[in-house]
């Protein structure tokens, strides 16, 4: 008996300890597609996945809305993927996170059902598979640097030679004379702030099942302006809001663009800017008003 009780504390400990991971990354990723699987959310595992992550409040996002920051450090984010053992018979799944450099941070238990309608069996294996998760309420706690090394080296050295004088630092031009410097154009140039982390909210599951595939319909449509940034340019209206973050290409008037989340080209023809993307299964063309 008291090896029994030995064993289940150190299960326990050790499934804590694998929890706590998740805590050292801000996002999970869920694609839309498992490898496992042959069609974007088939049995809307995808969906599921999500939900029940979101549920245990992680800050879970697809792979195809990913937030600005995260797509300048992928390391942030854990990536969920769904490990599928069904058989003839028995469903069976295991949600397994991996880092950056796909290595496996944390597995949880495999859940079983015997039911024959496939959406509801792995929605019950998935729920199977994330009670191993029990009471954990995720909270992002940021990994301690560990690169800082002091070294203490007392005694070690007697006497040090005098440090060379540096050269007095050449005076700089103030704020006010450098502004006065720079074209008019550039004085009235609006610097944005990134746009803001997402936050999750509490959804139901079939908040989440039926708003996956709805668009955003409050799109501006006016005249937008362009400004330079390290990569491109990103496009704002007159409030001024950004509306669109553009990535050169390397074909001229050609830029891979953003639009809160929606992902395409955009390109100039006959003198027109094109906006094209992927909406489901259908292609869509959108003209833009741009002034560079």
């Amino acid at each position: 008996m008291k090896i029994y009780f030995s064993v289940l504390f150190l299960f326990l400990g050790m499934t804590s300890f694998s929890q706590s991971v998740i805590n050292n990354y801000k996002y999970v990723i869920v694609p839309k597609k498992f490898d496992d699987f042959r069609k974007e959310n088939q049995y809307k595992t995808s969906t599921m996945v999500k939900f029940y992550l979101t549920k245990q409040g992680i800050n879970t996002v697809y792979d195809d809305a990913l937030p600005l920051e995260l797509e300048n450090n992928r390391c942030l984010a854990l990536y969920a993927d769904l490990d599928d053992q069904s058989n003839m018979f028995t469903t069976k799944v295991a949600i397994v996170f991996n880092d950056c450099k796909g290595e496996e941070q944390y597995r949880t238990a495999v859940g079983t059902t015997k039911i024959k309608q496939y959406d509801d069996a792995y929605r019950e294996a998935i729920v199977g598979a994330c009670t191993s998760l029990g009471n954990y309420q995720y909270k992002y706690s940021k990994p301690e640097d560990k690169s800082t090394v002091v070294l203490n080296f007392e005694n070690d050295v007697k006497e040090l030679p005098a440090p060379p004088v540096a050269p007095e630092p050449e005076p700089q031009e103030s704020v006010e004379e450098s502004e006065a410097l720079l074209p008019q154009q550039d004085k009235e140039e609006v610097n944005l702030m990134p746009m803001p982390e997402e936050k999750t909210e509490a959804v139901t599951l079939e908040d989440a099942i039926s708003g996956d595939e709805a668009a955003e319909d409050n799109l501006f449509l006016g005249t937008l302006y362009a400004q330079k940034t390290e990569t491109g340019y990103q496009l704002v209206d007159t409030t001024p809001s950004i509306q669109f973050y553009l990535q050169e290409s390397s074909l001229p008037n050609v830029f891979m663009a953003e639009r809160k989340g929606q992902k395409g080209l955009l390109f100039l023809k006959d003198n027109i800017w094109i906006f094209e993307y992927y909406q489901g299964e259908d292609r869509i063309q959108e003209e833009l008003q741009l002034k560079f």
